[in-house]
């Protein structure tokens, strides 16, 4: 197929491995539905060395000559790598399966599978427990296979069976049966491998067997064989009407096949369910080994169907060495940040306390001689303000005169008393109280007449300064008795400073 697209990020790099072959196949999701973005295949055949790192080389090297990015991998193990086994659990919960699977399996097998990676999946429940499809490799295979694609870059985050990643391409991509109540059987041949896929009504998950192609066998024959064992194995209620077949090598003939199963044949185009047109795969890459390797890409979009043998072997941290990363690269700087602010707050505060050393030395030029007694100011500032401002109030109340100082108790009673010893014999005046606070005076008393209070006292009083400036006047026993308040009057207080 063209290349074009490529050089546009891609999402999933599907890879179909075999022993000295690759199929690579790029998903991107313009939307709800993936496309190919790029396909291509490499091989060893013919060479002298021919090992996993060679072709994980040989899949680096092409993806970066054909610009491709993917941000994910997933791997379709080839058949010839794993071993598929049928075997009962108790359990039909898949958490308690996956607990107990690898114990089930060395039962069932009868042998040692400590150097057996295990993979399952979920066939059918019932009141008895669960069948499975159990799926063992031997863990220095799969060794081989990620560390070859982990020093290219490449980390997938699945290693599924070949034959898993097939079912998962046809349900992706493959076409509503006519009749549900109807089982579908898809046969599938690429160069050497065989593929049958069953899916039936009454089983939660497909039928899916494997088989190997001799170079000498003949085609028509063995599919018609293992495609009857398959159909035997089905609910006769359900049975298989149709066949879809794909042939790699075109060599089937639908007439044989009709002639040996008695089922009606029909041949599919497994490039063209995925959208790519005959004629646009790439040389080298079988339409069976594409169905492979795109179905293996499925895998992260399809994670509840995936058989995946890294859950027992090299379990995938690519994620969580990205988000590793990013925390500890966030962690930097953060506290790079949090230097710079520290460095800055360092240094206002110098330049503050440097500037409080500044002040504090030229206000203890004159802090000294104006406090008594005192042969150093404090350190606080604000003790030094406090004790110049008692200094200064107790310097304010020493001080005499209306003028200088006219709000000290002292210079009140002072002009009070001036006052009423000036009118004391002529109003016949008595003094029963003087009440003087910071903000008002009040005389209680009382004269032989209502106009000595009003006239001849508030005269008395006019001329050192004081107004009346509320009265309460009453009559009591011949004598008019009175309580004033006193305010300063501003012009005198004025003429006298």
């Amino acid at each position: 197929m063209s290349n074009r697209g490529t050089n546009r990020s891609v999402v999933v790099l599907g890879i179909y491995l075999r022993k000295n072959r690759a199929t690579v196949v790029c998903l991107a999701p313009p939307g709800r539905e993936r496309r190919v973005a790029a396909c291509f295949s490499v091989s060893l055949e013919g060479e002298s060395e021919q090992n996993q790192q060679v072709l994980a080389d040989r899949i680096a090297a092409a993806c970066r000559e054909r610009k491709i990015k993917f941000t994910d991998a997933a791997v379709a193990l080839d058949c010839a790598s794993f071993m598929q086994h049928t075997v009962h659990s108790e359990f039909s919960d898949p958490r308690r399966i996956a607990a107990t699977i690898r114990f089930d399996t060395e039962e069932a097998l009868a042998t040692d599978i400590s150097e057996m990676a295990v993979a399952f999946r979920v066939t059918s429940t019932g009141d008895e427990g669960a069948q499975l499809d159990v799926f063992t490799a031997q863990r220095a295979i799969l060794s081989d296979l990620l560390l070859s694609l982990q020093s290219n870059g490449i980390d997938p985050m699945t290693v599924d069976p070949d034959v898993c990643c097939l079912a998962r391409y046809l349900a992706q991509y493959g076409p509503t049966p006519a009749a549900p109540e109807q089982s579908t059987l898809h046969a599938l041949l690429s160069d050497s491998r065989g593929y049958l896929v069953l899916a039936s009504p009454t089983r939660q998950a497909p039928l899916l067997r494997t088989f190997l192609i001799g170079p000498a066998q003949e085609r028509n024959a063995l599919l018609a064989r293992e495609m009857l064992v398959t159909t035997a194995l089905i609910d006769t209620g359900h049975p298989v009407k149709q066949i879809d077949a794909c042939d790699a090598q075109g060599r089937l003939v639908p007439a044989s096949l009709r002639q040996g199963t008695g089922l009606d044949v029909g041949l599919c185009d497994l490039p063209a369910l995925a959208g790519v047109q005959p004629g646009d795969l790439p040389d080298g890459v079988n339409a069976v080994d594409f169905a492979l390797a795109c179905g293996a890409a499925l895998a992260p979009a399809q994670k509840a169907d995936s058989v995946n043998f890294r859950n027992d072997h090299m379990p995938y941290l690519g994620r969580k060495r990205r988000l590793q990363n990013a925390v500890r690269l966030l962690s930097i700087s953060v506290t790079i940040l949090l230097l710079a602010v520290g460095v800055y707050v360092h240094s206002h505060l110098i330049r503050v306390n440097q500037q409080r050393e500044r002040l504090h030395d030229k206000l203890e030029e004159d802090y000294l001689p104006a406090i008594p007694g005192k042969t150093k100011m404090p350190t606080p500032m604000r003790d030094a303000l406090a004790e110049i401002e008692r200094t200064l109030r107790i310097l304010r109340s020493n001080k005499e005169g209306p003028g200088a100082n006219h709000e000290s108790v002292s210079a009140k009673l002072t002009l009070v008393l001036q006052g009423l010893s000036a009118c004391a014999r002529q109003a016949d005046l008595n003094i029963t109280s003087i009440t003087i606070t910071g903000t008002s005076i009040t005389i209680s008393g009382d004269t032989s007449s209502r106009h000595n209070t009003t006239e001849t006292l508030g005269a008395a009083l006019k001329e050192v300064g004081l107004l009346i400036d509320s009265h309460d006047l009453r009559a009591d026993s011949g004598r008019d008795a009175f309580t004033i308040r006193l305010k300063f009057d501003p012009a005198k207080i004025a003429k006298g400073a």
